[in-house]
């Protein structure tokens, strides 16, 4: 008896239970699975993304309140075209008004705005408030803008998106991604 017959002892009636072209079926059921699987989470990566609804929709502006009531420092949560489309809204400290799409761009955690720059929780990921390009963490692209617009009354509307910002800001320094904007400047 050969040696490896006496390390694995294999019962020969058992043996034939499962033929190749059987076990093949198998795996070639297994893998069309495992590819359309891949591909339905391939076509959803979209919305994970903070990619903006296809354009071509009608847009319909909605109104933010006073500009006045949001001083330096503060933000306000408001929704854009559905309940889902979470965006925030933010006064720099210098006084702009910017709006980003609240979903980071790293894996859709909502992105909140504290100490002068905006973060994700979720993985410590930072971006900034000028053009909300990723400063530190794992996210690599940009958060999408919203553009606003402050009517003659005082009223403050979102209007749209922003075409994504292409190139990284020049006071970030290309150098250390990691440092934020204020250690940049001083």
């Amino acid at each position: 008896m050969a040696l490896w017959r006496r390390s694995f002892p294999v019962d020969l009636a058992d043996e034939g239970r499962f033929s190749r072209r059987e076990f093949a079926r198998f795996l070639a059921l297994v893998s069309a699975g495992f590819t359309a699987g891949l591909g339905y989470l391939w076509l959803r990566k979209k919305p994970l993304e903070g990619a903006p609804e296809p354009r071509g929709q009608n847009e319909v502006p909605v109104a933010l309140g006073l500009a006045a009531d949001l001083r330096p420092g503060q933000s306000r949560l408001f929704t854009f075209r559905d309940a889902q489309d979470r965006c925030i809204l933010l006064r720099t400290p210098m006084g702009e008004l910017r709006a980003f799409r609240q979903t980071c761009t790293h894996l859709g955690c909502a992105v909140r705005f504290r100490n002068d720059r905006l973060e994700c929780p979720c993985h410590e990921g930072f971006f900034e408030v000028e053009r909300g390009f990723p400063i530190q963490g794992p996210p690599t692209r940009p958060l999408s803008g919203i553009a606003l617009e402050l009517r003659s009354d005082g009223t403050l509307w979102a209007v749209g998106d922003l075409p994504k910002p292409t190139d990284l800001p020049a006071r970030a320094g290309a150098a250390c991604p990691r440092i934020l904007p204020k250690e940049v400047e001083a």
